[in-house]
């Protein structure tokens, strides 16, 4: 919701009942405005104690406790309480970390304004990520749940969690000719125990030190550096200190003493022996991994790149070549990566993915280290970014006449947005209503700043700063203009009924690929090696999403491309998920454009799951609907 959503549902606390053109009144907006306005609003509240009640022709109400609807709209405003279930996982995350008594799910839900199924369903996976860390969450039974761990724990965890949320989101800024490490989407509930300002201030008494001792550090270690400071800092500060057995270590280097006076008074606090032994032993670690870091060079990365991938463009090379060199930093040091798009990435860029699979096991074999699946996916991200530049032909793009009433400024401002958010539009001309009426227009379609009226002509009316609804609008004109089309070529001629097999039983994920590899051979399509480079396929990273898996094996055991669709008698355990329908890709040299509409329409297919088509269809059916579409 945005500024306006907030203000309407404080007219609607503030009232037992309203029309929606008093409210429109009030705000001096139009009641379609105002009217979309309720629907967000009423798309907020499902997950809380209340809900917007609509009567025809009596008006609109909020249902439920006033009060919880102030507390909710005024910590809503300040951000103090998350919108989403990503950000209240992570709240959760926090909120418990930062608890040293009990706490119980009541006291959580009333904090987050959420129902208990709700709460219930974010707490799992909660316990999910604290046991990735090896942190239990234990309860006793009429006092509440609680983290049974000490300070020393409870920082490192602290540390694993901010890398494990916002790991991606280190900034380099000069300021004053220093280089400053800021993480940026740390919300207010984190900042506890990441205050921004703090990180600012030690960003450059750290700077300041390094320079004095002539140190070299990498990126990464001085950002592990800089938050273990940060965080000992603030728990000190709260008094909040280490247990003495975690740290032995009596050996006080005249550097490191240098670095806790400067610390000492720049935060006025006195820091105990027991911490200063703990920076200590930290600031050895990191010492110590830095010497190696030097075999992690961008330019061995971008070779194996080079290699291992269709990526061409020496930009994108380097800015993938950076990200890994990263990556790689962070592995060694035994952080935490958390990608929540992965398996979206797995389903929705499948050539992307398996191109990072291969560059993972590329460099795995060069650094010697184990690359995880989540950061597979962001390399594959990377890859995609560069398909998706080379992907859309000039024929494809709609060339488009622009009207505006104001300066020159403001409508170049409005190109380039139009541009930016729609890269398949080219702005061919931009001129006045003057003009518009005294030319002869070629373009696709308008778009005008100026409501004006031209029965003829593929006409949208927009506003100078592009809004929400103004996209919504060009989007759905630009989907409307889209062909009904059939199934494309590319993947219709691999479909074959003699390769169609409904409602098989299996027991196990070894059991379908032998059975698919064995009618791929016999029908002469694959050699028997097939089905032993499946199977090191998934191995790798299971190919299964939602309902469906679509394994595929080597192409150099291909003879003649096919796609096989078997839909199980019962579902089946497929890496993470369950699974009814697969889909196994027997593809032998296919361009990559040919591939890109492949998987196009199996993508399409996978989203039309829904429709039933595959469940209820019979052979025949099935083999129509696959090779022509709905």
């Amino acid at each position: 919701m945005d500024k306006r959503e907030y203000e309407v549902l404080d007219i609607l606390l503030k009232y037992n009942q309203i029309t929606i053109t008093q409210i429109s009144k009030q705000m001096k907006l139009s009641n379609k405005t105002i009217s979309k306005s309720l629907d967000k609003i009423e798309d907020f509240l499902k997950e809380s104690e209340l809900s917007l009640i609509r009567k025809p022709k009596i008006g609109i109400s909020i249902l439920g406790d006033k009060k919880k609807g102030y507390q909710l709209l005024n910590l809503r405003i300040t951000d103090d309480v998350p919108n989403t279930r990503e950000e209240r996982v992570q709240y959760l995350c926090f909120n418990i970390l930062a608890n040293e008594g009990y706490f119980t799910l009541a006291e959580l839900s009333e904090s987050l304004f959420v129902s208990k199924t709700t709460l219930e369903k974010d707490i799992v996976q909660v316990y999910e990520i604290f046991a990735h860390f090896h942190v239990a969450i234990e309860k006793i039974p009429g006092k509440g749940s609680f983290l049974n761990i000490m300070e020393y724990e409870r920082r490192k965890l602290a540390l694993d969690l901010i890398y494990y949320f916002w790991g991606q989101n280190w900034q380099i800024i000069n300021q004053d000719g220093q280089f400053l490490h800021l993480i940026e989407g740390v919300p207010l509930f984190a900042q506890s125990f990441v205050n921004i300002e703090y990180l600012k201030q030690i960003n450059i008494l750290l700077q300041q030190f390094i320079t004095k001792n002539q140190l070299k550090m990498s990126d990464l270690n001085y950002q592990s550096l800089l938050l273990h400071l940060l965080i000992a800092v603030e728990r000190i500060k709260s008094n909040q200190l280490i247990d003495k057995k975690y740290a032995d270590n009596k050996v006080q280097h005249p550097m490191i003493i240098d670095l806790v006076s400067v610390l000492e008074s720049s935060f006025d606090i006195d820091i105990p022996e027991i911490e200063i032994a703990y920076i200590q032993i930290y600031f050895n670690r990191l010492s110590q991994t830095d010497v190696s870091e030097p075999l992690i060079s961008e330019k061995r990365i971008s070779e194996t790149i080079v290699a291992s991938t269709s990526l061409d463009d020496g930009e994108a090379q380097h800015a993938l070549a950076r990200h890994i060199k990263q990556s790689l930093e962070r592995i060694m040091n035994k952080l935490p990566v958390n990608n929540p798009y992965t398996q979206d990435i797995k389903k929705n860029f499948p050539l992307s993915f398996d191109e990072a699979l291969s560059l993972k096991n590329q460099l795995e074999k060069q650094f010697h280290l184990f690359i995880p699946e989540d950061e597979v996916a962001y390399m594959a991200v990377h890859l995609q970014t560069y398909r998706e530049q080379m992907k859309l032909p000039i024929e494809l793009k709609k060339s488009v006449l622009l009207v505006c009433s104001s300066g020159k400024g403001t409508s170049q401002l409005l190109a380039a947005r139009i541009k930016r958010a729609f890269p398949e539009l080219i702005i061919n001309r931009i001129l006045s209503v003057q003009e518009l009426y005294q030319t002869k227009i070629s373009e696709d379609m308008i778009l005008s700043t100026v409501n004006i009226s031209m029965p003829d002509q593929n006409l949208l009316i927009v506003s100078p700063i592009l809004s929400q609804n103004d996209r919504q609008q060009i989007q759905q004109h630009l989907d409307n203009e889209q062909p009904n089309l059939k199934r494309n070529f590319e993947f219709s001629r691999l479909i074959n009924e003699e390769l169609i097999f409904l409602d098989k039983s299996f027991f196990s994920i070894g059991e379908i690929l032998t059975f698919i590899g064995k009618q791929l051979v016999e029908r002469g399509y694959a050699f028997k090696e097939i089905i032993a480079s499946a199977v090191e396929r998934e191995e790798f990273s299971y190919t299964s999403f939602g309902k469906f898996a679509t394994p595929h094996g080597n192409a150099k055991f291909v003879k003649k491309s096919a796609i096989i669709f078997l839909r199980l008698k019962n579902e089946l355990t497929w890496g993470n998920t369950n699974i009814r329908f697969v889909f196994f890709l027997c593809v032998k040299d296919e361009k990559p454009q040919q591939l890109e509409k492949i998987f196009d329409s199996l993508l399409e297919i996978i989203d039309e799951n829904e429709k039933g088509y595959l469940l209820k269809g019979n052979k025949q059916q099935i083999l129509d609907y696959l090779k022509e579409g709905s």
